[in-house]
């Protein structure tokens, strides 16, 4: 079957599923922290308490994206999921804003994060499901704009509003969740499969056959161990490096951000244009040039500039990588290899946090940019290891 073309109306609507999917990621670095360490008193319990995010990211995704591609529903393969997830996560996060009791949290905390994980193989299998492969550029570049958006819209308007309440964070997450989920559901509809329902197989075990997949998800949980290392501890690092306040070091990773969703649409046509794995791999080596030169900054200004060119780093990797990937695996099992890449992008959440906390630890803080940057260098040798067979090199990819 022959995809159309998606309209510009249409591609936001579905983009509206990102903005929830950065919004849940705002409220999880922002304000989830604050909350677990106002109810435990403990850095540490609530650090392995958030560690169960990594957990669910990395088994989740490929359990559930692998059932979505087996089965048919009368409202398609991948929105019950969707629905379902999301709904879990609004439950959780409604109860735990009226709640203190760490005997209440902690369950709660396994349904959030399960019901998060459940939305991710699904939904971002539904852009190869309703996109031609010439579009995925476009859409790809439009979702991650309005991904931007989301975590945005949370920084300044959701977790600047804990010390007024610690409730009105929870209520803003909620809010910006199922309004652009309600976006999404009602105004997408699935198409019917393209090849015969998959009863057989694992996901798993064909990975591990398909060479150009295999190193693909190797090179990403590299630099995503680079990438993570550095969200996580940025801002202690900055502070500690160039003796400024929580507020000036977090203002300059909101304005990597910024970067990011300015850049996001044009990564996308580019990659379309030239070639995902080159604009990829150029992505690749702005944010290694970017990373390691902050470790090296002396001046904040210097800063600045380097997470400029971070930003737009970042925007080609998370852009073009995605739509490269969707280049690589069958169609027809969209949901169950998207599992897979959410795994190993959440699921170096359990490695580089703890990397980068040891870091500094024993080196300081400009060794967290430093080992950051190899590890972004490991996954650019390994996505330039070998050209890719068959689907990759499609297109100049």
């Amino acid at each position: 079957m022959i995809l159309e073309r998606r309209t510009l109306p249409q591609l936001l609507i579905f983009s509206c599923g990102l903005f929830a999917v950065q919004t849940f990621w705002g409220f999880n670095m922002a304000t989830f922290p604050l909350y677990l360490n106002a109810i435990t008193g403990s850095k540490s319990l609530t650090g392995i308490i958030l560690s169960v995010g990594g957990i669910f990211g990395a088994v989740f995704p490929i359990f559930i994206g692998g059932l979505s591609d087996r089965i048919h529903t009368r409202w398609g393969r991948r929105k019950p999921f969707i629905l379902a997830g999301w709904a879990a996560v609004l439950v959780s996060l409604l109860l735990m804003a009226w709640t203190r009791d760490i005997r209440v949290v902690l369950p709660l905390s396994l349904v959030l994060y399960a019901g998060f994980f459940t939305v991710m193989g699904p939904y971002f299998a539904l852009l190869p499901d309703l996109t031609p492969p010439e579009q995925h550029g476009t859409a790809s570049g439009l979702m991650f704009l309005m991904g931007g958006l989301g975590v945005l819209s949370f920084m300044f308007l959701g977790a600047r509003s804990w010390d007024v309440s610690p409730r009105l964070p929870f209520l803003w997450a909620v809010g910006g969740i199922a309004v652009s989920v309600a976006v999404l559901m009602a105004g997408t509809r699935e198409l019917p499969p393209r090849a015969p329902l998959i009863r057989s197989g694992g996901v798993l075990r064909d990975t591990l056959r398909h060479r150009p997949v295999l190193i693909f998800l190797a090179a990403m949980a590299c630099w995503w161990t680079g990438l993570w290392m550095v969200f996580m501890f940025f801002v202690i690092a900055v502070r500690e490096m160039l003796a400024v306040n929580t507020e000036r070091a977090v203002t300059i990773m909101v304005f990597m951000i910024a970067v990011f969703c300015v850049s996001a649409i044009p990564a996308g046509v580019l990659g379309d244009r030239f070639g995902q794995r080159r604009v990829t791999a150029i992505g690749l080596v702005l944010l290694i040039v970017g990373l390691a030169a902050t470790g090296l900054a002396e001046s904040l200004a210097a800063v600045w500039v380097m997470l400029f060119f971070g930003g737009i780093g970042y925007a080609a990797v998370l852009t073009v990588a995605y739509t490269y990937y969707l280049r690589l695996i069958p169609p027809e099992r969209s949901a169950g290899y998207m599992g897979l890449y959410m795994a190993c992008q959440n699921g170096a959440l359990l490695t580089g946090p703890a990397i980068g906390g040891l870091v500094i630890d024993l080196l300081g803080p400009r060794f967290l940019f430093f080992g950051a940057a190899a590890f972004v260098a490991a996954g650019l040798a390994l996505l330039l290891l070998r050209q890719p067979s068959g689907k990759g090199q499609m297109h100049g990819a």
